[in-house]
């Protein structure tokens, strides 16, 4: 039977070309667009699933209580894990993950600024990534040894087998060799954890002495564990906030610390918890994408249906025959379905062809790795998108259709009643709201990124390079510090040399690059704490950043102590700190400061991203001093010297070409990396410029296919009053007048479209903007605009329409009767 509905349904499908074209084009536009957000979406709910036993691992957060309240950071101590490893080895799996970048190089050849990362044994045992050749290191004494990702074995080694060969990496004052005893698979596309060399944490011995790894305020780098035999994270919490308890002699100190935790495949979804080594999404970003993957394959199958019903007329006589000849309700149902479901298969397919065409370029505008690998999950995505387009589409339209009374069609024909054109205008008012709602919100998202491009951040931007310096060999934070400024230094000097060169300065951190300090401390007599970023600065940065002096003045190089104790802090660090007046002041901690004075406050910049207000920071040129007071330090990256440069080359590739060779002369053979600024601050604005690019698209392809029902909306409309038209041109009405009389009743419905969709849209953006600290005003321009371009796009359609059946000869349309 089955087969005998298909055959019929593709003769039909057939005979109706424009109608099956125009459903077919709207679905397939529909479905590739849904497959590729749908899957997208799953691809970041899939994020860390992948390990075996996903659900007893954590991500282990360090936990303070200070003026705001409860704050987790996902940087931890290095002194937590001792404190593991003796006290719950049987329950608790656990390891370091400390980042660096270290000058690695193969004897003889060409170093890069390379990712190292730092992990314990238990790294290879807790989590899912597979070992593809030979061992890793399973003990301290192992330390020599270096476990390889592909990609990172091919840039040393290319087609070479590694195992078994050195590599010199830059720790101390000296290139120590490692052995290569092992490759692991590269970090899989929704692993939250990257690496790609891997080398035992017992040589963070070499990297830091043993104040610093023992000090329960510096914290660098994560830390993971794996719970078995009845652990469980309030066991664990418990458990090191008494072991803190016994350990810190302030029991005040003792109460306002300890440790979290946070589930392993909650990390790429929590916002929340500040943005540590692991990539992080707004899951509000998922739900918003999905929602308008929801509403353009809605769009699509409103568009089906409104066709269906609006074609009816044609169907009718075959109805009544099939009915006067026995054919069933449930037949016809069955016949109408079949067609539906042909029409579901082609868009199936098509548009997971057309999704596969744009995945490349989906790619590269969501910044993501996303691939067609067909698992259980796409699968059944694939699933329910086509038994939804099967069933919203063409059920009601089958069950419109085997409706129909046979001595009804047969004798007079068909006229959809007014309750069945209420319907379609009211389908096609739906899809004018959809289509308004995202016009509206893309029109909301442009003008806020445009804020954000144009925004004052009180700092220059524009025409600065970025270079970095190799991290130097070091024992301790503050010699690394220090030797990178010096190292610099003769890069520095020669670059003044350089006509296009304007002005030059170093510092360890400007824009959103995730190198400012996070510091604590808390004033004397006092129960709270006050946390700042600090940057490291030579006398240059205040004036290469035209930073403006409100107070004070900025570092002198006349004045010999500025460089050891003078410190210059932001205006929201001085109303933290409830200053009046703030030249010659002093901090003050629990843990004395060295000797330190103000010298100058500026104005409040933006060295985070517009998603953040600007927070207290202070600026200093060397950091010892002030490192003693304080209660706590987080470091997300090396803390090492940054030249930049501020040029006024017109040709900036053939200038970096020329201090590449200054370089080059300097240091041979450590690599020359350098960025914009401008794209470092660029790419703090990926996701959310990704995903107004996406609206947009979204919106036209909504528009695309509401503007398809429209079409064959107006077409069926102007068809079936063919002779009406002719009578009122041989009366003398002009074109223009006919089409006035259909654009009517279009336009009302464009208009209910448009207005629902204000307060939809104006609630969405109200949410996305919250994300922003800087955010654009919604004016009543943007609703006026998007009504403007509904308006238009519909009286265009249906002009187009009504103007061609106007031109016709009107003797042709009454030469029938």
């Amino acid at each position: 039977m089955w087969i005998n509905y298909l055959k019929v349904g593709f003769r039909n499908l057939l005979k109706h070309k424009s109608y099956t074209l125009i459903n077919l084009i709207g679905l397939t536009v529909g479905v590739a667009v849904t497959i590729l957000l749908f899957f997208y979406v799953q691809f970041h709910l899939s994020f860390d699933s992948f390990h075996p036993e996903s659900e007893s691992l954590y991500r282990i957060l360090r936990v303070q209580n200070g003026d705001q309240g409860e704050v987790r950071f996902p940087s931890l101590p290095l002194a937590l894990q001792p404190v593991i490893e003796k006290n719950m080895a049987d329950q608790v799996d656990y390891t370091n993950f400390v980042p660096n970048n270290f000058l690695v190089k193969r004897a003889n050849g060409d170093g890069f600024n390379q990712s190292v990362t730092m992990v314990s044994t238990d790294f290879f045992e807790m989590f899912g990534y597979k070992m593809l050749r030979g061992v890793y290191p399973k003990t301290a004494d192992e330390r020599g040894g270096i476990v390889l990702s592909e990609l990172a074995a091919s840039r040393f080694f290319g087609d070479e087998d590694p195992i078994g060969k050195e590599l010199q990496v830059r720790i101390t004052d000296e290139l120590l060799n490692f052995s290569v005893v092992g490759i692991i698979e590269n970090t899989p596309a929704n692993s939250s954890l990257t690496y790609e060399i891997l080398m035992h944490d017992s040589n963070l011995e070499i990297q830091f002495p043993e104040n610093m790894r023992t000090h329960w305020y510096m914290s660098f780098g994560d830390g993971y564990a794996k719970f078995k035999n009845g652990m469980t994270p309030e066991t664990f919490e418990k458990q090191t906030k008494d072991f803190i308890a016994r350990t810190f002699q302030d029991q005040q100190e003792a109460a306002n610390y300890g440790f979290g935790t946070q589930s392993m495949t909650d990390i790429h979804l929590n916002p929340e918890i500040p943005t540590g080594i692991a990539a992080v999404v707004n899951p509000r970003i998922l739900w918003i994408l999905a929602g308008i993957a929801g509403l353009i394959i809605l769009i699509a199958c409103i568009n089906f249906t409104t066709m269906a019903i609006g074609n009816s007329a044609s169907r009718a006589k075959e109805v009544g025959v099939r009915k006067s000849m026995g054919a069933g309700a449930g037949q016809l149902f069955g016949q109408f379905m079949a067609e539906s479901v042909i029409l579901t298969v082609l868009s199936l397919g098509l548009g997971l062809l057309l999704a596969g065409l744009l995945l490349p370029v989906f790619n590269s505008l969501m910044q993501t790795q996303l691939s067609f690998n067909f698992s259980t999950e796409q699968v059944l995505i694939l699933l329910v998108i086509g038994f939804a387009i099967a069933f919203l589409a063409g059920a009601y339209p089958s069950l419109f259709l085997a409706s129909f009374r046979p001595v009804q069609v047969l004798k007079s024909g068909l006229s959809v009643k007014f309750g069945k054109q209420n319907l379609r205008m009211s389908m096609l008012a739906f899809q004018f709201f959809i289509s308004m709602m995202l016009i509206t919100c893309t029109l909301v998202m442009v003008r806020q990124m445009k804020t954000v491009e144009n925004y004052d951040l009180g700092a220059a931007k524009e025409d600065i390079i970025q270079v970095m310096v190799p991290p130097p060999a070091a024992q301790g934070l503050l010699d690394q510090i220090d030797k990178s400024f010096s190292y610099a230094q003769p890069f520095k000097n020669e670059l003044r040399k350089f006509p296009e060169v304007s002005n030059v300065a170093m510092a360890t951190a400007m824009y959103g690059d995730n190198s400012w300090f996070s510091v604590g401390f808390r004033e004397p007599g006092k129960d709270s704490g006050i946390d700042f970023h600090l940057n490291i600065v030579d006398e240059d940065y205040v004036d290469f950043f035209e930073l403006e002096v409100l107070e004070g003045r900025n570092f002198s190089l006349a004045t010999p102590s500025d460089q050891s104790n003078a410190f210059i802090l932001n205006e929201s660090m001085k109303k933290a700190l409830a200053w009046d007046e703030v030249f010659g002041k002093s901090l003050q901690s629990e843990r004395p400061f060295g000797e330190n004075r103000a010298v100058g406050v500026v104005k409040d910049f933006h060295y985070e991203s517009l998603f953040q207000p600007v927070e207290p920071a202070i600026l200093v040129m060397k950091p010892e001093n002030f490192f003693q007071g304080m209660r706590n330090l987080t470091m997300e990256d090396q803390m090492i010297a940054k030249v930049y440069i501020k040029v006024k080359a017109e040709d900036k590739q053939a200038f970096i070409s020329k201090i590449e060779k200054v370089w080059k002369d300097l240091y041979g053979s450590d690599p020359f990396s350098y960025s914009f600024v401008e794209d470092q601050i660029a790419a703090e604005y990926v996701q959310a410029n990704s995903l107004s690019s996406l609206v947009t698209l979204a919106s036209i392809v909504a528009l695309i296919i509401a503007g398809m029902g429209l079409f064959a909306m107006a077409s069926l409309a102007i068809s079936s009053r063919m002779k009406e038209i002719g009578i009122r041109r041989v009366m003398g009405a002009t074109t223009t007048e006919i089409s006035l009389l259909f654009n009517k009743q279009f336009i009302r419905i464009t208009l209910i479209g448009v207005v629902i969709s204000i307060p939809a849209s104006y609630y969405l953006m109200n949410i996305w903007l919250e994300d922003f600290a800087v955010k654009t005003n919604i004016g009543v321009g943007v609703f006026l605009l998007a009504l403007l371009v509904g308006l238009l796009f519909s009286v265009a359609i249906v002009s187009f329409e009504t103007i061609k059946s106007a031109w016709v000869n009107p003797t042709k349309l009454l030469r029938s009767e």
